[in-house]
């Protein structure tokens, strides 16, 4: 019998007491939760709340995620069926609607969670009564973003003033964009955060201006075949190495 939670505190800390189930009535296996970029999907009732849908991932025994609003982090264990959250710590934006009222649902509803289940390729946090709170899918890089920043000289740098690096995954499995002076294109796949991108093939326009622009250029289409996994956080997203390196941060890029 699972015991009531104990009082859930928003400002820095809350424990999840929960279990996981493979549909049959077996335990889970908890890696099937981890290192995954679960969206939500399900269970958060306020108008607009899929234009900044939450999110939340595990891994390496810290959690984090997107509020709908704000960013947080913090610290997890699995022992069994049991599922323990530490310390953890938000982000201190001012967000207007919808992101400051999903937040506020998001959070209510974390509140109550006592279980997670797990199948179906979807996440499902239950209550202390097995109903259902919250349900996530694994998230997607499909859409069109725009580079924040980029590998280039073993750092990350934001492009250069007078430039744009966009980046458009298209659900049919090919990503396209602007490298700052020339557009590109490859190929992509995705499973479950992890990803491959093909060696980029771009025009050959020479662009003078601004100064260094073919160099992060070139940077840029050198990085996005080293991802390896990928992470959607609210609006953003980062593509990584296996040694969890960004080689690219992006925002989503507004409607046309």
């Amino acid at each position: 019998m699972r015991l009531p939670r104990s009082a859930f505190r928003v400002a820095l800390a809350f424990g999840v007491a929960g279990c996981g189930s493979d549909g049959d009535g077996a335990a889970a296996d908890p890696s099937s939760i981890e290192g995954v970029p679960w969206v939500l999907v399900e269970g958060i009732d306020v108008e607009g709340w899929e234009e900044v849908a939450p999110s939340i991932v595990f891994e390496d025994g810290r959690v984090a995620g997107s509020t709908g609003c704000n960013r947080f982090t913090g610290s997890y264990s699995i022992d069994g069926d049991e599922l323990e959250l530490g310390q953890l710590a938000l982000t201190q934006m001012a967000c207007g609607p919808p992101g400051d009222a999903v937040e506020r649902a998001y959070l209510a509803a974390l509140e109550q969670v006592a279980g997670w289940r797990s199948e179906d390729d979807e996440l499902t946090l239950l209550d202390a009564d097995d109903e259902e709170l919250l349900r996530y899918r694994p998230a997607t890089p499909v859409g069109s973003w725009k580079a924040t920043s980029i590998l280039m000289d073993d750092a990350l740098k934001s492009p250069i003033a007078g430039t744009e690096i966009t980046a458009t995954f298209a659900a049919s499995g090919a990503v396209t964009g602007s490298a700052g002076c020339n557009n590109y294109t490859a190929d992509y796949t995705t499973d479950r955060g992890a990803i491959e991108i093909s060696e980029p093939a771009a025009t050959r326009k020479t662009c003078p201006e601004p100064a260094g622009v073919m160099e992060q250029e070139a940077a840029y289409l050198d990085a996005l075949p080293q991802a390896t996994q990928y992470r959607v956080d609210g609006r953003s997203l980062e593509l990584l190495t296996d040694a969890g390196t960004r080689v690219a941060s992006y925002t989503r890029a507004p409607e046309p």
